[in-house]
This record gives C-alpha cells, structure tokens and sequence, in this order.
C-alpha cells in the first residue's frame, strides 16, 4: 500500500491597523460619559492549506512487518545451495529458479509464512525419466534472531525409455532453523534435517542433515556455504562416507538472485582431478 507525501505549505495572514494623531497637542475630551474602549487589533491567523507532493519525489515502497529486510533484499534468501532456509517470501511472491540450466523451479508465497513450490526436470532427451517434486514450507518460529520451519515434499519419478516402465514415489519431512546473525537477517547460519519415506513396509528410515551459511559481503554480494550428508536409523544403521561441500558467491537483489560457485565431494573417493569441484550456476526471478 502506497504511501502519499502531503506538504503542509503555511500562510501567515497579518492584520495591520492605522493611527490617525493630530498635532499640536491632545484632542479635548469629548462631552457626555466615555464610550466604548475602542476594538483591538485582529490577532494573525494562521492558515493550513494542503498542497501536491514536491516534483520527482520517490514514493515509498510498501514494506511487510512479518518479513525479514534481508529476505526482501534476497531472492535466494529461502534456499542455501541446495537445503531449504526457515526464511518465506513475502505473501503473493512469485518466483521461478533455475538450477544447472535443466532443473527448474516454480514457486508462490501463500502468506508471509506459507510458500509451495513445483519442482521438475527439463525433458530435453527422450531418455530423460520424468521426475517432479511438490513440496511446501511453513515458518512456525520467530522469535529475536531464531527462525524455524517444517518443510514437507513429495516426489515422483518414472522411466519409460527402456523396455519396462519402471515409477517410484517418495516423500521427506523436515525441518530448518534459522539464526539471523543482524537484525536485518541479511547474514544467517541454517541447519537442516529431514526424513525420507518410500512405502509403509520399510524398516530403515533415511536422514539428510545440512548446514548453511550466508555472509554478506557487500550491498548485493554474499559468500554462501554448505555442506550435506545423510545417514540411515532404524533396522540398519549407517552413516555416508562423506558429505558434499557448496561454495561461491551469491549475486542478488530483490527480484534477480545469481549463485556461482562450486561443489565438491569430501571424502566420497577420486574427484576426477576436480581441484575446486564441479561448476555450480543457479539462479532465481521474483516477482515481489
């Protein structure tokens, strides 16, 4: 909702009154009994008077108190490089991200807590299986710094280039907090954690566990950092042999955010001469 500047422009209205003296003394008193004390001066009056705002003056943008400045400047703010932060858009956010040029994203902000997102995999081969990923997060914490939310998502994915049709569906349920190292929430540690499941019979359950941090360097420029792993509990217990590292630098402004960077396994065997790791491009358009 916009704002209009009004200028109060004040007009000072004086009264002035003429006295009349004649010379050569003071006048006689006049017959009879003394009239009426002669009227005062009027005293000024002071006039407001509406005007139109000065030329060129900017209008003030619309802000929400629910949602985090540094959410507003970032339109990556909700994602690390991968796992998902405890921060939402602004409510009726539109969004659109794209991963590595074939992994794209859709999003919408319900409200200043809700967003849901449509995931899926460019078909640019016939050989390339459908996968796609609904999922939707909501913030349930923010109190001082600390931001907190669960994420819930569904997949699908199926494959009909081979002879047999082959289709698998899956589900992960989550959550992620925030800590909002100033009070704008423009620098902040995440850490994430989620469980995976495929049907009702399975006996071991799959975790993802991640952890991200933002630091801002510059009005529009961030280091963004990341590291994920995963293990498994239940009937077999198991740990990953290593995890995957997310480095780089984050672009962005409050409709266009750009990540450059690179990932590189640690401890998962040869990186293929991979010094830096592999080059990492994404980048996200929001309509806010």
């Amino acid at each position: 909702m916009l704002k209009r500047t009004m200028v109060v422009v004040t007009s000072v209205i004086f009264g002035a009154s003429v006295a009349h003296a004649q010379p050569g003394g003071e006048p006689p008193p006049p017959d009879g009994p003394p009239g009426p004390p002669a009227p005062t001066a009027t005293p000024p009056a002071i006039v407001l008077v509406p005007g139109p705002p000065p030329v060129g003056a900017p209008p003030e943008v619309a802000t929400t108190s629910n949602v985090d400045k540094g959410v507003v400047d970032d339109a990556n703010s909700g994602r690390g490089w991968l796992m998902p932060t405890a921060l939402t858009d602004p409510a009726g956010t539109w969004s659109f991200s794209d991963f590595e040029l074939f992994l794209i994203s859709g999003g919408y902000a319900v409200s200043d807590q809700l967003s849901i997102s449509l995931t899926t995999l460019v078909p640019i081969t016939n050989d390339v299986p459908f996968w796609g990923l609904a999922s939707a997060k909501y913030q349930v914490l923010k109190v001082g710094n600390l931001r907190g939310a669960i994420q819930g998502a569904v997949t699908y994915w199926r494959d009909t280039s081979g002879s047999v049709n082959q289709s698998f569906t899956a589900a992960d349920l989550g959550g992620a907090l925030t800590l909002c190292i100033d009070d704008g929430c423009n620098s902040t540690i995440s850490g994430f954690l989620a469980a995976g499941f495929a049907d009702s019979n399975q006996t071991a359950v799959p975790f993802v566990v991640a952890g991200s941090f933002a630091a801002r360097l510059g009005r529009h420029v961030k280091f963004v950092g990341e590291l994920d792993s995963a293990f498994i509990a239940g009937k077999v217990n198991d740990t990953a042999n290593g995890a995957l590292a997310w480095y780089g630098l984050r672009f962005t402004s409050g409709m266009i955010g750009v990540d450059v960077g690179f990932m590189r396994p640690v401890g998962l065997g040869d990186t293929n001469g991979l010094v830096l790791g592999l080059p990492i491009l994404s980048f996200t358009y929001r309509d806010i």
